[in-house]
């Protein structure tokens, strides 16, 4: 299929490579159409299976392929379930209209660090009663499944979303978890995305190679890497980290409450009865943040227990520019403090006084000792 011109032609624009496209077209005529998916997927996934060595030796393109896998989202046919609507008040149930490959002939790409990304074949899925269309591999579809089923779909809900070209696989976003967590390094993120797939191809080329030498035969030429063995490259850094910030106020889980909200409700009941408190000013966090937010410093307030009270952005020392926070601070009902320290030395007794150095008085004008 890969050498028919017309087929060449067809899918030359298409985001899969040809030999994928070529794959998935036999699966969706011989075994997807015919209704024989439990005898070749497990779950959601078909690997693409190895064939003679002499067949994979006389044909690059499909021994490029060897090991990828092929996703059919499609959880009425694989697991007969029937699908809530996501919208809460919506006591409909999302039924097949058609997937995105029998539509347009396109392929939806997952990237994960074991080499080059898996393709899915989606479903778009229409609500019996108010009508509106999901895609059956959304965060809002994924979280109303159960767990057995909503786990062969290698994605967190969170990072689900419907609005990206791709997804990340659940074991690359929670690697990078704590890497973006730590220091926001969407750069490497995509860095190791990028070599997955070329340390994947390099391995592939040399035992291409490597049997043509036991075989002792002239080796085809092997496919090319950019745009024949990966045509879809992965998400640059600015994408990642918007993925991680959507990920982290999308509400796309069992509990309903984003790691966003759950984690400023863990600070605010963070309490101090009768102890001892510590404000101060850190720099090096603010390298984690764009240029465009204006801060220079984050206040942070740290309590006797090691927890985190308060942080707040600042666009200076100056204690106006965090007296807000201060005030919201010292309004909690749990937050009764005998002791503050701070290693700001006062230089000023006018408790008006704004400077780099003044922010103890101040503090404490405000707190009203």
């Amino acid at each position: 299929m890969v050498s028919d011109t017309a087929f060449l032609v067809k899918h030359k624009s298409k985001h899969a490579p040809l030999a994928m496209m070529a794959f998935t077209n036999e699966v969706a005529e011989k075994i997807i159409r015919p209704k024989q998916t439990d005898d070749y997927f497990n779950g959601l996934t078909m690997e693409v299976p190895p064939c003679l060595e002499e067949e994979e030796f006389n044909n690059p393109h499909y021994h490029s392929i060897i090991g990828q896998k092929l996703l059919y989202v499609d959880w009425q046919r694989m697991y007969g379930l029937q699908v809530p609507c996501p919208d809460g008040t919506c006591k409909g149930t999302l039924q097949n209209d058609r997937s995105n490959y029998s539509k347009n002939k396109t392929l939806f790409p997952i990237f994960h660090l074991e080499g080059p990304p898996s393709w899915c074949v989606i479903m778009t899925m229409v609500c019996s009663c108010c009508r509106r269309r999901f895609d059956s591999n959304e965060g809002n579809v994924l979280v109303n499944l159960p767990d057995y089923a909503a786990d062969a779909y290698p994605v967190d809900t969170q990072f689900a979303f419907p609005n990206f070209g791709s997804h990340l696989s659940r074991q690359a976003t929670e690697v990078f978890s704590s890497i973006m967590l730590t220091y926001g390094n969407g750069e490497l993120c995509s860095k190791l995305l990028y070599n997955t797939i070329n340390r994947s191809y390099i391995r592939r080329l040399k035992s291409n190679y490597s049997k043509a030498k036991t075989l002792q035969k002239k080796p085809l030429p092997y496919v090319e890497k950019n745009g024949v063995f990966i045509k879809t490259f992965p998400p640059l850094g600015d994408t990642i980290r918007d993925m991680f910030d959507q990920a982290s106020s999308s509400q796309s889980n069992p509990w309903r409450i984003s790691d966003y909200d759950r984690h400023t409700r863990e600070i605010q009941s963070v309490s101090c009865t009768g102890g001892i408190f510590a404000q101060d000013h850190t720099f090096e966090a603010i390298k984690n943040y764009q240029k465009r937010t204006g801060a220079k410093a984050a206040w942070t307030v740290g309590t006797g227990t090691g927890e985190i009270a308060a942080v707040a952005l600042v666009p200076s020392m100056k204690t106006e520019d965090f007296a807000h926070a201060a005030k919201q601070l010292l309004d909690r009902p749990t937050f009764k403090p005998l002791v503050m320290y701070s290693d700001s030395t006062p230089w000023s007794s006018e408790p008006s006084t704004v400077g780099n150095s003044g922010n103890t008085l101040q503090l404490l004008s405000l707190i009203d000792y």
